[in-house]
């Protein structure tokens, strides 16, 4: 898209719809998509691509099935973004996905591996579906409904997906699994596009994606981190975790109606000595992430989702997709589930300015992507690592009660975590609990774009 004359939006537009077709796992037409868009002349905007919970929706949440699923936002969220960003026809932006869709892909090794683990889940929801069908390895699959879903909503726009007979059959499926979506709660679907949530943090000026996302707690743990001011080493490391840890407290309450945003400057207590063990965050590893910046200065920031691996497992037969589970992101207080409302959101892009430099960073990971995100912050920006150098770096991940550390983090912190209380577990490096974050931005004194990327996971980037 952009050595074809394309904008950064283009670019992201387009990945991102390919993704929906090569990782039905992470991400797809049945789920979400959170984005931040810098233009060139600085100013922000965020598109909450998430769904509403069904206007039907009664009793409560099960651990499975469509009755998890929310309205799709995915598709509505890049039309927008397109249509406000783009500059290239956006038949032209979905041909690639239609034509990976039609013409076939190779079945990738992590999601033939996917596929099998989630077998029993696949089968009760999605009979029939085409990546189930028994191949070589090395095989190639082709998804024919979803070709001709993509290619009409190429012709026809997002309509084709939220009105009439596709509309019909996303309500149809979810019925049959349990779940309330009706074709009204499609029909009545809109992308909100706001200010992102912005504060200066580690001498950086950072933009989090507001309320739904929970983004807004990178910002929230950073001015605790600030405001502790801890040495090097262990003791830097033992603040950010119960920095994030505090931050994770307040969660519930971004889904408040009112007053959200002010929690990226709430008050986190750190004891300096001891872990408070609060938790907070839980597992969980699933989402793909896209980062793009031209030349002109535009860069994007995108996490597309459908929440748990393949979300639903739910299949819109008539599109060849899955439904998404984003419901089960409702908790309690003012994050409980309601007809109507979005949950708070996973999601997390985030776009930096800091000097010349303006760049897009955002990770897969669940609740780690807060604390990835964070500690890569840390290291570039208070440590003054590269960029690349911040994203190699081992990392934790805190997540239900326990502080998952990376096999190759140093050996002296991880004994100093221990003695302050901290309830560790090593896991293998490059382990996809901590993230696979991507990068890309513009140094606005040269017009040069620039890209780099996680060595962890499936990650690919390049400047052109």
């Amino acid at each position: 898209m952009l050595a074809g004359g394309g904008t950064a939006a283009d670019a992201a537009v387009a990945a991102g719809a390919v993704l929906c077709v090569v990782l039905p796992d992470a991400c797809g037409l049945g789920g979400d998509a959170l984005a931040l868009v810098r233009a060139a002349d600085g100013s922000e905007l965020a598109y909450n691509g998430s769904g509403a919970a069904p206007a039907a929706l009664a009793g409560m949440i099960p651990p499975d099935g469509a009755g998890a699923a929310a309205v799709p936002g995915a598709i509505a969220a890049l039309a927008e973004l397109h249509a406000r960003h783009g500059s290239l026809p956006w038949p032209a932006v979905l041909a690639p996905a239609v034509r990976i869709a039609g013409e076939g892909m190779p079945l990738s090794d992590s999601l033939r591996a996917a596929i099998e683990r989630h077998r029993p889940r696949i089968e009760r929801g999605a009979v029939g579906w085409t990546l189930l069908e028994p191949r070589p390895p090395g095989g190639r699959v082709s998804q024919p409904e979803l070709a001709a879903l993509l290619a009409r909503i190429a012709e026809e726009g997002p309509a084709a997906l939220y009105r009439g007979a596709m509309a019909e059959a996303i309500a149809g499926a979810a019925g049959v699994d349990g779940g309330a979506l009706a074709p009204a709660d499609l029909r009545e679907h809109r992308t909100p596009v706001l200010a992102p949530v912005v504060r200066e943090r580690l001498g950086a000026r950072i933009s989090a994606q507001p309320p739904v996302s929970q983004a807004l707690l990178v910002l929230t743990a950073l001015a605790a981190l600030e405001r502790s001011d801890p040495r090097a080493g262990a003791d830097r490391v033992h603040h950010l975790v119960e920095a994030l840890e505090g931050a994770f407290a307040h969660r519930d309450a971004i889904g408040s109606s009112t007053g959200a945003e002010a929690l990226a400057d709430a008050v986190v207590e750190i004891d300096p000595v001891r872990a408070q063990r609060r938790g907070g965050p839980r597992s969980g590893a699933h989402t793909t992430a896209v980062a793009t910046a031209d030349s002109d200065g535009l860069v994007v920031s995108m996490l597309l989702s459908v929440f748990a691996v393949f979300g639903s497992a739910t299949l819109v037969a008539a599109g060849g997709f899955l439904l998404n589970d984003r419901l089960h992101g409702f908790t309690a207080a003012e994050n409980r589930a309601a007809p109507g409302r979005r949950p708070v959101h996973t999601l997390s892009p985030l776009l930096v300015a800091n000097g010349d430099r303006a760049f897009a960073l955002c990770t897969p990971g669940a609740d780690g992507q807060v604390q990835t995100l964070s500690q890569i912050l840390v290291a570039h920006l208070l440590d003054g690592a590269s960029l690349p150098a911040a994203l190699a770096a081992p990392r934790f991940r805190s997540g239900d009660g326990t502080l998952l550390v990376e096999a190759d983090y140093d050996a002296d912190v991880v004994d100093e975590l221990v003695r302050r209380g901290h309830q560790l577990a090593r896991l293998p490096s490059g382990d996809g609990q901590f993230g696979a974050a991507a990068c890309a931005g513009i140094d606005r004194e040269t017009g040069t774009a620039f890209a780099t990327t996680d060595p962890r996971a499936e990650v690919w980037g390049a400047a052109v």
